[in-house]
């Protein structure tokens, strides 16, 4: 109960404390008050949140965010990414590609499509609540066989950003996306590595 109750707390709270402070402080700390572009970007990251989270079970309460005003909602987001209570919005399309692309599945499967020297990550065995953290606490566990297995395949460690990881994580949760995977997908230089 507490779990669900806290997120609810700290929305309110934190748009309480947006929309009582003026708006010149907003606009003086580097941001253009009102900004479309902005605006348009939080916009974007709740719209990507609705989606990623409607097949699930669990509950959201994007209602209190529906209830804000499109400025303080925009400054809600921007205060909760300034000070990282926000992660970037996590595309399920672009963690295919990476996974693909930057050899993750030369040694990591997707419903039975990659190699099989690390877990499997098929969607249907994630958690059902995303947890984005312990998806990176858990690669964190392996970094160091990880990359040790990079440098001596690859001739260095994959690189990955927060945003890489982010769509990542969304790729592994995401059964219908994973669907989409096929071996014909993997670049020809990734290949040998699963052939031989």
């Amino acid at each position: 109960m507490m779990k669900r109750i806290f997120p609810n707390i700290l929305v309110l709270a934190v748009s309480v404390m947006l929309a009582s402070t003026a708006q010149t402080a907003y606009a003086a700390a580097g941001h253009a008050a009102g900004s479309t572009a902005v605006h348009d970007s939080a916009m974007e990251m709740m719209d990507a949140m609705r989606k990623q989270h409607g097949s699930h079970e669990h509950g959201h309460d994007f209602e209190a965010m529906d209830q804000l005003s499109p400025l303080q909602f925009e400054r809600t987001v921007s205060l909760m990414q300034d000070i990282g209570l926000v992660m970037p919005a996590m595309d399920s399309i672009r963690g295919r590609k990476v996974f693909v692309e930057t050899g993750c599945v030369v040694c990591h499967s997707v419903n039975e499509v990659g190699g099989d020297i690390g877990p499997s990550l098929n969607a249907k065995d994630m958690p059902s609540s995303m947890n984005a953290f312990e998806f990176a606490a858990r690669m964190w566990r392996g970094a160091s066989s990880m990359t040790a297995m990079q440098e001596d395949m690859f001739g260095e460690a994959i690189s990955l950003t927060g945003q890489d990881l982010a769509d990542l994580v969304a790729f592994a949760h995401d059964a219908k996306e994973q669907e989409k995977l096929t071996k014909s997908q993997i670049p020809e230089k990734l290949l040998k590595f699963l052939d031989n």
